[in-house]
């Protein structure tokens, strides 16, 4: 296919990119871009709501839930955090202050490290992926429209279309999607987390929305 007919995404080489690869599997009109900078010469920008709200981009179309909690629970203490900066910061920030809780955020660029000081009780509770752990997720905890979504610039019907057909591929076989996945992503990452996610995670399309509180939230507290 030529390329300038191609669906063009930019895509966070995360969890929301997945139904995308799986995707690819099977159709070769879409190329996806993956990074988290520039967007307006694509037809879509798929990445964190956070994300798409620091950036001031439209969240057009919420496609993950759940995808990060507070494991076991929020509590008082230790909160071990994955990435300063990261929307995981953002959302927990938001949390103890609204809600009062006296906690002293501990980061780690690295998530198994955050569950290992869990078990080892070094800290008494942290942000992970629903594929490491169960606990309270964020949608249920502050008034977050999703974790991940889309913004759409054009041609809404072939990346939603794109994106559902994805979904169904990963819901058809999941072990085949997932192997697909884990090579074709930028970065290195087991199988295990990825079908872990794809497991715990809850990926459909959701028409989205203005979002203000959501993007004045964001706004808040995001680190400089």
């Amino acid at each position: 296919m030529n390329s300038q007919n191609k669906i063009r995404i930019l895509a966070a080489p995360g969890p929301v990119s997945y139904p995308l690869l799986a995707y690819q599997m099977k159709n070769k009109d879409i190329e996806i871009i993956f990074g988290k900078e520039g967007g307006k010469d694509v037809d879509a920008v798929v990445d964190s709501t956070v994300s798409l709200a620091k950036r001031g981009l439209r969240i057009d179309f919420i496609t993950v839930k759940k995808l990060m909690l507070i494991s076991p629970k929020l509590t008082e203490g230790k909160i071990g955090v994955w990435r300063k900066g990261s929307a995981a910061d953002v959302l927990i920030r938001a949390v103890i202050d609204l809600k009062k809780v006296k906690a002293e955020l501990v980061y780690s660029d690295d998530m198994m490290q955050l569950v290992n000081m869990l078990k080892n009780n070094q800290i008494n509770a942290a942000t992970l992926s629903s594929a490491l752990g169960k606990g309270e997720a964020f949608e249920d905890l502050l008034n977050v429209p999703g974790s991940c979504g889309i913004h759409i610039n054009s041609r809404e019907d072939k990346v939603i279309n794109a994106y559902m057909e994805g979904i169904n591929i990963i819901k058809e076989n999941l072990e085949i999607a997932a192997d697909y996945i884990v090579k074709n992503l930028p970065m290195k990452i087991s199988k295990e987390f990825v079908t872990g996610v794809l497991k715990t995670a809850e990926f459909n399309v959701y028409k989205g929305g203005e979002f203000r509180e959501f993007y004045e939230l964001v706004k808040k507290y995001s680190s400089n």
